[in-house]
Order: C-alpha cells, then structure tokens, then sequence
C-alpha cells in the first residue's frame, strides 16, 4: 500500500515538473539570453551561428534556476489536484497522514536537488567559461579589443604558479610582458619582453627582445640571458587573457576555493567571492525546500489550473529572490557570515513550508 501511495504521487508530480521544465525554460531563457543575443545579431552584426552556440552554452547557467521553480511548480500542482478532487480527505480518512503523504515529494526534491548540484558543478562552469571564449575569440577576429594592464595569476594544486602582467594587451599581441615563475610559493625566474605575439598554429607565445633572470632559492640574484625571440608553451591564449579574473559562474567550488585562497594570500577581500561559494550549493538545495512549500500551498490551493499555478509559483520565486538579495546584501556588509547569508533564504522558505503543512495537518 505504502509503495502504491509512493508510485501514484510520483506519477502526479512527473507531468507538471516536465511543464515546468518547459515553462520556465522559455520564459528565462527568453528574458536571459535571446534578447541579448538577438541585438547583438541585429546591432552588432554577430553571426547567426556564433548567437546559436552561444545561446547553448550560456542555457546550462540558467537550467540551474529552472529547477527548482519546475519543482515548486510540481508540488503545487500535483497537490492542488489531489486536494481538488478530495483524494487529500480520502487518503486522511483512511489514517495516511500528510506527514506521509509529503515524503514522496521531498524524496524527489532531494533527487532533483543532487542531480542540479552535479549538473551545476560539472556541466555549467565549463559551459559558461565555454560562451565566454567564442564571444571574446569572436571579438578579437574581427575588432582586436584593446586592454591596458592585464594581469591574470596561474594556480596549480592550490598554488600560485605563475604571474602573467601585460601593460597592454590589443587582439594577439601584448607589449610590455612580465612573467613572474613559482615554485612551490618561492619565486623561481622572472621573464621581461618588449612585446609577445600569439602563435596559434603552434599553441604558443612567442617573446621578443627579453631577458630571463634566474634566481636561488634564497631569493638572490643568480645570472640572466637575453633573446631576440624565445617561444614559450603557456596554457593561456589571448582571449584568456582578455578574461582576466574568472567569474565565480566559470568555476567548479574546488577551483573557487583555490581561488579564494589565492586572493586571501594577495590580501584582497573574498567576502563576495564566499557568498558565490555557498549559493553554487544553496541554489540546487532550494528544489527541496521548494518541494516542501510547493507541497502544504498546493493543499491550500485546492484545484488550481497550470496558469494560476505557474503564476503563483512566479510570485513565489520572486519573493524568495528578493529574500537572497537582501541576505546577500547583508552578507556583504559582513553582518552574517557568507554560509548564513546564502542559505538563510532555504531555511525561511523551509520554515514557511513547514508551518503550513503543520497547520493543514492539524486542520
């Protein structure tokens, strides 16, 4: 009987989820990306095939968001019908409590929840940095971007590797270079160039008119040598370069955590940096605590059509960002830490879920 209740809720949530999948999609992608891109078509004269990539890789970012709306759109629907249609009262007459009738929901919130935290932390970052890339290698093809002090840090395994400064950085040619090389957090050789082109062909950055200082482990001074030209086998190309500073959207946590470290040894603040942090793993948890909301407001909806309840759980999205907005703020005026100013919002919307449940269980 249990795992018949269980199969028939799971039936009931799995049509609106896949409507609000659909729904939301068009909607955020429309608002998000297309207009965007269609003025950059029409006013800029961007490619149509270069929009369409873009408009792919930039739809992974805002999948993340989708999901937990298609949740709460979900759970107010499927238990909007089931109070509409009395089987709420049949099933509590018969002794099942919503306290169980609820679990399946939160069961497939938490599933969702997993499946957007992976998909957030595996496809997204390389989908966005993905976007950026043809943007900037499209920029760069046809007006070479200019760039003044451009300085981009190299971490490996945590640590800082290299230090990239450029004093002016114009499509594939940077005047004015200095590489600073680490080892193992001691400074290890530092390279100086009048100039650095881009050689695509062979993957690299040919130096001119530079020299090379070689320096012990004391940190002195050891000997130079001059070139002309030298090629050297950097992983970065120029529209990397043209990236700067990633965006934390570009970054998987492990890489942002390195990145917060790197900061905090530069002594830069990493407040906002720590808010981003949190929220790539409170935004995919907000399926669940919509799934427990979406649940109780489904109840005290009774029969709601697929247009009120899209519009209400519009309404409800609205104000649980507006909720991460003011956390956010206050977050970064270090008033809560960055974990409590970036989850907050989860548990006000969980605790608001919860009491309405509790008073319709009691009703």
């Amino acid at each position: 009987m249990i795992k018949i209740i269980d199969r028939y809720i799971f039936k009931e949530l799995f049509e609106p989820f896949l409507f609000g999948l659909g729904a939301f999609t068009a909607i955020l992608s429309a608002s998000m990306i297309m207009f965007e891109l269609v003025r950059a078509v029409v006013l800029k004269g961007m490619p149509l095939i270069v929009a369409l990539q873009v408009f792919i890789y930039r739809l992974p970012g805002i999948v993340v968001y989708i999901f937990p709306m298609a949740m709460l759109l979900a759970a107010l629907l499927a238990f909007s019908r089931l109070s509409g249609e009395s089987e709420i009262i049949a099933f509590r007459a018969s002794g099942i409590s919503l306290y169980r009738l609820i679990i399946p929901v939160l069961v497939l919130g938490l599933l969702v929840s997993l499946v957007n935290l992976a998909f957030s932390e595996i496809v997204v970052p390389e989908a966005n940095l993905a976007a950026k890339n043809l943007l900037l290698e499209t920029s760069t093809q046809y007006t070479p971007k200019l760039q003044k002090n451009v300085f981009v840090p190299e971490i490996e395994h945590g640590q800082l590797k290299r230090i990239f400064y450029a004093q002016v950085l114009k499509g594939n040619t940077m005047q004015d270079v200095i590489v600073q090389e680490f080892n193992n957090g001691q400074l290890q050789q530092i390279i100086t160039a009048q100039a650095a082109v881009w050689q695509a062909a062979q993957n690299e950055w040919l130096f001119k008119s530079g020299i090379i200082y070689l320096l012990a482990e004391t940190g002195e001074y050891k000997h130079l040598i001059k070139f002309k030209e030298q090629a050297l086998a950097i992983k970065y190309s120029p529209s990397d370069f043209l990236i700067g500073d990633k965006n934390p959207d570009e970054m998987t946590m492990a890489q942002l955590r390195d990145f917060i470290k790197l900061k905090e040894k530069m002594g830069e603040e990493t407040t906002d940096i720590k808010l981003q942090l949190n929220l790539k793993m409170a935004i995919p948890f907000a399926s669940l605590v919509f799934a427990l909301l979406g649940a109780p407001l489904g109840i005290a909806r009774r029969r709601a059509s697929s247009s009120i309840g899209l519009g209400l759980s519009i309404l409800v999205i609205f104000f649980y960002y507006i909720v991460t907005f003011i956390c956010m703020a206050i977050g970064e005026l270090n008033l809560f830490s960055p974990a409590i100013a970036a989850w907050l919002p989860n548990f006000i919307t969980a605790g608001v879920g919860w009491y309405i449940l509790s008073q319709k269980a009691i009703g």
